[in-house]
């Protein structure tokens, strides 16, 4: 049964290319590990066997039963949708990927436009999009430096809202974590949400690079309560790792049932 269920669900993602479908599964801390003679992370990883990654792409399928698109937009609470899906929540400064990483996720609709602003930092609301009636997904505005009041005031609306269930707070694999990153971590850390690192564009760093990303990660989690204790990493491009996040998603807003020895730390 599981064996016929597997295959289906690699048939109907045949649209991938075979790079990308076999990225999709993969851990990219595998690759990692091998340059250390110590533990990566001093937690276990959350490590979702092949079932959990097919249940967790099959969520992001649409169906005439299962639709998945775009709610609304807004800056206020007002311009809020009210519904008791769970949320999600994406934010990254602004070119830290995090639009790309949206389309990743939402490969298999094409239909589906992410709304982006010509001018990077430009963008004014936060945008919701439907997973069906399962769960929702965020899109936050992308920060910088000079943060005007607008910005603030949205996350301020928005964190009063009791659907979050975790915010992905997105770092340039490339650029590593910034002193503006840390600013993020820390309003983070002040509503008590929360919240896990996610470190884009893994495809466009070297090894060494990410190696000392994830390393300095490791250190500023140990600043913190409310971080989950593993960063995840993708590639929105060969949709390495995608899996992995997915099914973290899958799981916390109760839509996948992960099977794993591994995830011991899920709540941290």
């Amino acid at each position: 049964m599981l064996r016929n269920s597997l295959l289906s669900s690699f048939l109907k993602f045949s649209s991938l290319s075979s790079v990308q479908n076999k990225l999709f599964f993969e851990n990219p801390y595998e690759k990692l590990k091998q340059y250390l003679e110590v533990p990566l992370l001093d937690d276990q990883f959350f490590s979702p066997d092949t079932e959990s990654l097919v249940a967790a792409q099959e969520l992001f399928v649409p169906t005439p039963l299962h639709p998945i698109g775009f709610i609304t937009s807004g800056i206020g609470s007002e311009k809020f949708p009210v519904h008791d899906m769970p949320e999600v929540v994406f934010m990254g400064k602004s070119n830290a990927g995090k639009s790309s990483l949206l389309k990743a996720i939402f490969q298999h609709v094409p239909s589906l436009r992410i709304q982006t602003s010509k001018k990077p930092g430009h963008t004014k609301t936060a945008k919701f999009y439907q997973v069906g009636s399962k769960l929702c997904l965020v899109d936050m505005p992308g920060y910088g430096f000079r943060q005007p009041e607008w910005f603030e005031s949205l996350v301020d609306e928005y964190f009063k809202r009791k659907n979050c269930v975790r915010t992905f707070l997105l770092i340039d694999g490339k650029l590593g974590f910034e002193n503006i990153d840390q600013v993020a971590l820390e309003v983070l850390e002040s509503y008590k949400v929360p919240h896990a690192i996610v470190v884009t564009k893994i495809d466009q760093a070297s090894d060494s690079t990410l190696l000392k990303h994830i390393l300095q990660l490791k250190n500023i989690k140990k600043s913190t309560v409310y971080c989950f204790s593993q960063p995840f990493m993708v590639s929105s491009q060969t949709y390495e790792g995608l899996g992995h996040l997915l099914a973290f998603i899958g799981h916390i807003t109760g839509n996948v049932d992960v099977k794993s020895t591994d995830i011991n730390s899920i709540s941290s």
